[in-house]
């Protein structure tokens, strides 16, 4: 009801669908510790955000010291990162450990109550939730305010002009604050276009990225919960041990790189630290990632799906595992036991042709629309960077 009432206000002129995202140039031939200047300077909403979700975090004691525990342990990141994490916290007074903390913020948030999945997966990878083995402290981590599981990655290929689309929801609470630290950064190098970016304020990593070309490429990264008892320790572990983040060894990617292949290879091998998905299209092809820190565990390709050729789909669950876990997720329109995934492939699967359109309706239909603060339809080949904010 209150999506028809907001698409008619839409048509009579009285609202706007969405939401416009700002725009910053994020210069990487500046010093690191000095490219956010120019962000925070024009847009001063962003450190009134990001002191409201300090002062939230330091209400609750137990949960600063466990993130300030696990950032002491990890020590400083490396040289580039680390000038861009002390730019950020001088830009807005906050402490240099607490910016430290909210880069791990994709890594933490694969914390997940534990259910066990009984649906008798295959043997070589069972999807088994986190039991969680740590120090007693680590309890504290389950109370971390940003979560999911939310985010939703469709590739499809339009029967009638042959190009792939991508379309994405990026799923993420508290709403109310990280809505409001969403921007797009343009990266340069030399004057000149290297990659564009949704960004988070305060957040140094790329989260869903677009690199122009020939044989360009979109890409998108999607919590991914651990596939085996222990991942939730291996992913602190490897914290501790100074693994670049997920998305800063992505970030260099997209400065390195031109091309898919070239793109998906360094995305197949690089090290992560956690579990994630990572979601890669471009010119007529598309692939699915679901990554373990040290390995791929499974690949969606585009045309070689067992449900259909023409689309491919992941939202934060190793469903062709059969993953119970993805039922009892309550963040879609519909709640728990009605998968997102399940509801924007009803209509994929109703449509004739998997245009924009589609794809559109795919991820803003009440089953699969959640705690949505970013959206993205994509497509390589003919330019199409279109994002927003919903209403």
């Amino acid at each position: 009801m209150k999506t028809a009432v907001l698409l008619l206000l839409s048509l009579l002129g009285l609202v706007s669908a969405t939401n416009p995202i700002p725009q910053y140039v994020i210069d990487l031939d500046v010093d690191p510790e000095h490219r956010y200047d120019t962000i925070f300077d024009v847009g001063p909403q962003f450190n009134d955000t990001v002191w409201s979700f300090y002062n939230q975090l330091a209400g609750d004691g137990p949960l600063l010291n466990v993130l300030y525990k696990i950032s002491d342990k990890r020590g400083d990141y490396n040289e580039e990162q680390q000038g861009e994490i002390n730019g950020l916290a001088r830009l807005s007074k906050l402490p240099v450990e607490f910016v430290q903390s909210i880069q791990m913020l994709y890594e933490l948030q694969t914390i997940m109550v534990p259910i066990v999945n009984f649906t008798g997966t295959a043997a070589d990878h069972p999807a088994v939730s986190e039991l969680l083995d740590l120090d007693q402290d680590y309890e504290h981590l389950l109370r971390i305010p940003w979560r999911g599981p939310g985010c939703t990655g469709i590739i499809a290929l339009n029967s009638d002009d042959g190009s792939v689309s991508h379309a994405r929801n990026l799923d993420f609470s508290p709403v109310d604050v990280m809505g409001n630290l969403v921007y797009e950064g343009i990266f340069t190098k030399g004057g000149q276009e290297v990659f564009r970016s949704q960004m988070i304020a305060g957040y140094t990593m790329v989260i869903t990225a677009y690199k122009a070309g020939q044989d360009g490429y979109a890409l998108e990264r999607n919590t991914r919960y651990g596939d085996h008892t222990g991942s939730y320790k291996e992913m602190v572990q490897n914290l501790w041990a100074g693994r670049d983040l997920n998305g800063w060894s992505l970030r260099k990617i997209l400065e390195s790189t031109s091309t898919f292949d070239d793109a998906l290879e360094q995305i197949s091998t690089v090290p992560y630290t956690s579990t994630e998905y990572a979601i890669l299209s471009g010119v007529k092809k598309g692939k699915i990632l679901a990554r373990n820190p040290d390995n791929v565990a499974h690949t969606q390709t585009l045309g070689e799906n067992e449900d259909g050729d023409d689309y491919i789909i992941i939202t934060n669950f190793d469903f062709f595992w059969k993953d119970v876990r993805e039922w009892f997720d309550p963040t879609g329109g519909k709640g728990a036991f009605h998968p997102r995934r399940v509801y924007a492939q009803k209509v994929l699967d109703a449509a004739d042709v998997l245009t924009t359109d589609v794809l559109w309706e795919a991820i803003n239909n009440e089953g699969t629309f959640a705690d949505t603060i970013f959206q993205a339809i994509i497509n390589v080949e003919q330019g199409l960077w279109n994002i927003s904010q919903p209403f």
